[in-house]
């Protein structure tokens, strides 16, 4: 079920009913066997998968409480997540590419994706960790870990969320609220309009034009699908986000930011401190603090960014181009740091000032070029996209309706952020009985409006993944 189609809306509201419904008690039950249930409907025989890698790091949880076997147990824990992601994420990868690269004929595996593999692991891996050094307690009952693994708002897409953020909440079912559900709302159909009217309906015809007909898209075409590949990829991903958030508001509970207008960042650092947030802190936390993090000479931080950041590709993808695309923005953040020198970190949440005008314009363009390796599906075919760019047929006609489309969706980054400071506001002057009646039209309105627009409801792009 996706989450832009009559049946997940269905599929929500029933759960929404019940648990608003039931008992304390009670809530935690009614939502671990709807996010059991959301799972089974894709691809039933992968809900055992699922439970029982949960039963398998559970039971390594539950030894770090002793002293004896902590270790033991974290390896444990490690290898059965990641080892079950490398399966079935990259062993097609393994075999087939990188045997192809050193000569073996062998064949690939090719099959189905377990869903949200990559996004259910990275959580089990940053709970069992936390809970090896001491900085989380070792969690309580199997159905709360499972729970915890398997909630269905955030299972497939993230955000990714620390055992610290969510268990808490679990514990106590959820704590539902009139201010909780008044943002749930909003931001569940701001959500949808992100991805069912702007990434699905105005971006994905055209991007699919530039990039999937490669005879007959002109230079022109591929510079506006270009960008405009980098807004369907952030409309589509930050609406699923906030799709995400927005249900879990509902139901009572709080989840992590994943966006903060990135397309208005200054430097590669600041960017990645803004997009897809959750995964940047957990490549900081996991990965690149442990190689060595800011310690040890420029070269060894240089080293630790391009690892960390290769690595950051590969996770989104089994292929040579997430990896390049990865690399890349390691370049970006290897440059940016011997640029910065020095310097202490800056204060990336103040306004934007008119003089950084020029640096936002620079890294979105950087950033933009970039995202062809993340489009394409393999090294070659992105590098003759971007030779297109360069030394494509100019002679066609510019699609002024689609850069005007584009220029527009640049805007709304600073439209999007004014929103986002004052929706607190907003939201306060909307009290009393007659508010709420207009507000619960305007909410009606949004959601009406997207599905009328968006048509069948196309599959989130991250969701592969």
């Amino acid at each position: 079920m996706l989450f832009n189609t009559v049946q997940f809306a269905i599929f929500f509201l029933c759960v929404w009913g019940l648990h608003r419904a039931a008992p304390a008690p009670w809530r935690n039950g009614i939502l671990l066997g709807a996010s059991l249930f959301f799972y089974f409907c894709w691809v039933p025989a992968y809900l055992a998968l699922l439970i029982l890698e949960a039963a398998v790091n559970y039971g390594c949880l539950r030894a770090m409480a002793t002293r004896r076997w902590r270790r033991g147990a974290l390896w444990l824990s490690l290898m059965t997540s990641l080892g079950t992601l490398a399966l079935f994420k990259y062993g097609d990868f393994l075999i087939h590419d990188v045997g192809a690269v050193l000569g073996a004929g062998v064949v690939g595996l090719h099959w189905v994706l377990p869903l949200g593999i990559s996004f259910y692991t990275f959580q089990m891996v940053a709970l069992a960790v936390d809970t090896y050094r001491g900085e989380i307690a070792p969690v309580g009952r199997f159905r709360e870990y499972l729970l915890f693994v398997a909630f269905f708002p955030q299972l497939v897409a993230g955000p990714i969320v620390r055992g610290s953020e969510l268990l808490p909440q679990l514990a106590i079912g959820g704590a539902p609220s009139s201010e909780k559900s008044r943002r749930g709302a909003w931001l569940l159909a701001s959500g949808a309009i992100k991805k069912m009217v702007v990434a699905d309906f105005l971006l994905a015809p055209f991007v699919s034009l530039a990039f999937d007909q490669p005879n007959g898209a002109t230079a022109p075409i591929r510079w506006v699908g270009l960008y405009s590949f980098a807004f369907q990829i952030y409309f589509d991903f930050s609406g699923y986000t906030d799709m995400a958030r927005g249900m879990a508001l509902l139901l009572g509970f709080e989840l992590p930011r994943n966006f903060l207008e990135p397309y208005l960042s200054r430097n590669p650092a600041e960017f990645w401190r803004r997009w897809h947030i959750t995964l940047s802190r957990w490549l900081r936390d996991y990965l690149y603090i442990p190689l060595g993090g800011n310690r040890r000479g420029a070269a060894r931080i240089a080293a630790n960014l391009m690892i960390t950041m290769a690595l950051g590709g590969l996770w989104h993808g089994a292929g040579w181009n997430f990896i390049i695309w990865g690399g890349l923005h390691g370049v970006l953040l290897v440059g940016h740091r011997l640029v910065r020198g020095r310097r202490g970190r800056e204060n990336w949440q103040r306004p934007v000032r008119l003089v950084e005008v020029g640096s936002i314009l620079l890294l979105f363009n950087a950033v933009t070029l970039l995202w062809v390796f993340f489009r394409c599906a393999t090294p070659s075919a992105a590098g003759d996209y971007l030779t297109t760019l360069w030394a494509g047929d100019f002679s066609g006609a510019w699609p002024i309706g689609q850069l005007g489309l584009v220029l527009i969706c640049g805007a709304s980054q600073f439209v999007e952020r004014g929103i986002r400071e004052r929706a607190p506001r907003w939201r306060a002057s909307l009290s009393g009985r007659w508010g709420g009646v207009l507000e619960g039209a305007a909410f009606g309105s949004v959601w009406a409006l997207a599905f009328w627009v968006g048509g069948a409801g196309e599959a989130f792009i991250y969701f592969q993944f």
